[in-house]
């Protein structure tokens, strides 16, 4: 959970954390002081591509040296094989010549996609939805908790379905049931749950539509909504943690909440985020804590493991004692438990 604050923060604990830096759009392992978010002027590092043995398994390692915060099943296309994954920004590859190329740049100009991804949490889903048996891409963009009164749409989720139908990737067309069916490419909390493709779509009404589902029109090729039934509404998945548990050992999670995670909201802001610091660890949480992963060459899991921990507080004095000896205080060694 999160919301936008000032910069005039504080850690509880005094904490110095060697010299971080947080850049997102690099590899670098090198370190300055008085690190601070990103901007979008940010210049991505250079992709190593993976070798190939066959598509899937090089796409695996391909996913992991581009330590990629979400990322789709492989397309197969007449065209060739695409994979899609948000690293930090939304990147889509191509196998060809026994590699993995980046062709994000040349397909670009079709999506309906921001240009940085810095600012946005960024998730995938792989699912079938148009009729060529082909796999498509719904792509759900979340504002990050530094940038959330600067994003489009007032701070709302928003995305699109991408699909590479007749082998030339876009963003699919969608249409809703309120005006003439004009037709637009990207709708507001898009995601595909038990089998449908949800949204909502804040236009021709004039207010809040409601939530739609959406489905495939061959003939028209695009998406058609339809409101959905107060039963599917209800059956859908909560977007947020209903439920907070009290969790001090590692790893700690989305939906843990706890002193600990307090800690590392403090630790965090101290290097720039701007997270509520109320030790419920929500989505800001979990996406500041993939940024910092990123930025630190650590697997971006958005899970504070034990080398997360390490990186941000290797060097502070907590509130406990290195029982089992490895050289750092963890949450189950605090005082007091």
């Amino acid at each position: 959970m999160y919301k936008y604050r000032p910069w005039a923060l504080f850690f509880l604990c005094v904490v110095v954390i060697s010299s971080c830096t947080i850049n997102i759009g690099s590899s670098d392992t090198s370190t300055e002081s008085n690190a601070a978010i990103p901007t979008e002027t940010a210049v991505e590092s250079e992709s190593t591509l993976a070798q190939a043995y066959d598509p899937e398994t090089s796409w695996g390692d391909l996913v992991k040296s581009e330590n990629a915060y979400s990322f789709g099943d492989l397309s197969y296309l007449p065209t060739g094989t695409f994979g899609l994954m948000a690293a930090p920004t939304l990147r889509m590859f191509q196998f060809k010549d026994g590699a993995w190329s980046d062709v994000t740049e040349e397909l670009s100009g079709a999506f309906d996609i921001p240009k940085t991804g810095l600012d946005y949490d960024i998730r995938i889903q792989s699912v079938l939805i148009t009729n060529d048996d082909v796999i498509d891409y719904v792509v759900n963009y979340t504002p990050a908790p530094w940038h959330v009164l600067d994003a489009p749409n007032q701070g709302r989720d928003w995305g699109t379905v991408l699909s590479g139908q007749d082998g030339m990737w876009r963003s699919v067309a969608f249409a809703d049931p309120y005006g003439d069916m004009t037709e637009y490419t990207n709708v507001e909390n898009i995601r595909y749950e038990n089998g449908a493709l949800f949204g909502n779509y804040y236009g021709s009404c004039g207010r809040p539509c409601g939530l739609l589902i959406y489905s495939w029109i061959g003939g028209q090729t695009r998406l058609e909504g339809v409101e959905a039934m107060d039963e599917e509404a209800a059956a859908l998945p909560k977007r947020w943690c209903t439920t907070f548990t009290f969790n001090e050992t590692l790893p700690i999670r989305r939906c843990n909440e706890g002193f600990p995670v307090q800690l590392i909201q403090d630790s965090l802001n101290v290097l720039g985020y701007e997270l509520e610091s109320d030790g419920y660890f929500g989505d800001g949480t979990r996406f500041a804590v993939q940024h910092y992963q990123r930025s630190k060459n650590i697997r971006a899991s958005g899970q504070i493991d034990k080398d997360t921990w390490k990186s941000l507080f290797e060097n502070a004095s907590l509130p406990g004692n290195d029982l089992n000896g490895d050289g750092l205080v963890t949450p189950n060694e605090f005082s007091g438990r």
